[in-house]
């Protein structure tokens, strides 16, 4: 009787089970990464619904992986809804868990950032209808603005969690031009104003060195095709549109503490960027006017109106007319 028989067919058997599993793992291997390039490729283009569910599809066969993770609660995150961004956290905590980079912070920062904003609004918002409409009842009123308040402090506590992920951050990568915005941004929304301009100011440092090499690039280089002068000057659109909302922030922060002359600044700076911001000209016309700069106020203020498609009764052509027909009186008089 041969012996050895036996054990060479068992040899045999387990030998081509560890090829089929072998080969299922590599087909699971290759499938998730198809499904994280393609996740990848959405969320790149835009398309956050679609790399959410390719992401997804990943994460069934792996669901710790971060990669996959991170791209499925950012792909939430930039729905900008509540319900969705909410849903988020729990994929940014398992990405921020695995990969332990700036990257699943700075994600978890944003997600505290964003979460925080929305709940501020719902917050303002609330208190805004319970104090224009009161309720009947006086009870079910103060129990609706307790509750209105406790959705500001729960902003604020994010804001705060916010700001720490993004202090890490920043000292990992200090021209993280993403992080430098949203710390300003952060900062601002907590009333720590000096603390706020600080990485504002380095924002802008970045964009402007960004659009000076683009623009150079375009004045200089003749070997750049149509195409890649396309994308530089989108890219130069973006830069600045982004230094704007950063010079807007600024203005903002100066017209809290009543420095005027500064905010005035900030808006001539956004003019010089963006010729057609007419919410800029009538700002720095108000900012004119309480300097005691008649004349310019009422300058900027003409432009405005020419300019608005506002109705004439809104709240800032009647401030624009005002200031126009104050002027106008008082040259009637000097004449």
């Amino acid at each position: 009787m041969d012996w050895n028989r036996p054990a060479l067919m068992l040899v045999v058997l387990f030998s081509l089970i560890g090829c089929s599993s072998s080969e299922e793992e590599l087909n699971l291997e290759s499938q998730k990464q198809d499904y994280f390039e393609r996740a990848t490729d959405y969320y790149n283009m835009g398309r956050y619904t679609q790399a959410y569910q390719q992401a997804r599809r990943g994460l069934e066969i792996e669901p710790e992986n971060g990669g996959l993770n991170l791209i499925a609660g950012r792909s939430l995150l930039l729905h900008r809804d509540i319900t969705e961004v909410s849903h988020a956290l729990l994929y940014l905590e398992i990405a921020q868990k695995e990969l332990q980079n700036h990257k699943a912070d700075q994600a978890m920062a944003e997600w505290h950032f964003r979460y925080g904003s929305m709940l501020l609004q719902v917050s303002e918002t609330e208190k805004r209808k319970y104090t224009d409409y009161p309720m009947d009842d006086p009870e079910f009123q103060a129990k609706k603005m307790a509750e209105a308040e406790e959705r500001g402090v729960k902003a604020m506590n994010h804001f705060l969690s916010a700001d720490e992920l993004l202090d890490s951050v920043l000292l990992r990568s200090n021209d993280n031009l993403n992080a430098l915005e949203m710390s300003g941004q952060v900062n601002a929304l907590l009333g720590n104003d000096v603390e706020a301009l600080k990485p504002l100011v380095a924002s802008l440092r970045l964009l402007e060195e960004s659009r000076a090499y683009n623009n150079r690039l375009l004045a200089t280089e003749e070997r750049l095709s149509i195409e890649q002068e396309d994308f530089i000057r989108r890219v130069l659109k973006s830069d600045m549109q982004r230094e704007v909302a950063v010079h807007s922030l600024i203005a903002g922060i100066h017209k809290r503490a009543g420095a005027y002359m500064a905010e005035e600044h900030e808006y001539t700076t956004i003019l010089g960027l963006s010729p057609d911001s007419i919410w800029a000209l009538h700002s720095r016309a108000l900012c004119r006017y309480e300097r005691g700069r008649l004349s310019e106020a009422a300058a900027d203020m003409r432009d405005f109106v020419a300019a608005t498609e506002m109705d004439f009764d809104s709240d800032q052509v009647r401030q624009a007319l005002n200031i126009i027909s104050e002027y106008d009186a008082l040259q009637s008089k000097a004449d």
